[in-house]
C-alpha cells in the first residue's frame, strides 16, 4: 500500500467515525454553542468516544481489582491440575 492510500484510508476512517460521533452523541455534541468547540468536542469523541474513566465506567481491573476471563481460566486450569 503506497502513503498516498494509507493517507487516504486513515482520513476516511476519521470521517466515518465523525459521522458516527455525531449521529450517536448529537446531544453532547450540541450543547457547545460555539462552532469551533463544537468540533473539536466532536473530534475529541470520534476520537476516543468514552469519556468518563471514573469507577463505575472505567477498567474494572484497575478500579475494583477484578480478574481478566483469561486470569480466571487459567486459575480454574491450575486449581483443577493439582
Amino acid at each position: 500500500m503506497t502513503k498516498d492510500l494509507k493517507r487516504a484510508k486513515r482520513r476516511h476512517q476519521a470521517s466515518r467515525r465523525k459521522r458516527w460521533a455525531q449521529r450517536e452523541l448529537s446531544q453532547m455534541i450540541d450543547c457547545h454553542p460555539d462552532r469551533r468547540r463544537r468540533l473539536k468536542f466532536l473530534g475529541m469523541l470520534a476520537e476516543t468516544p468514552k469519556l468518563c474513566s471514573c469507577w463505575m465506567c472505567g477498567n474494572p481491573r484497575r478500579h475494583l481489582g477484578e480478574l481478566t476471563l483469561q486470569e480466571v481460566r487459567a486459575r480454574l486450569a491450575d486449581a483443577e491440575l493439582g
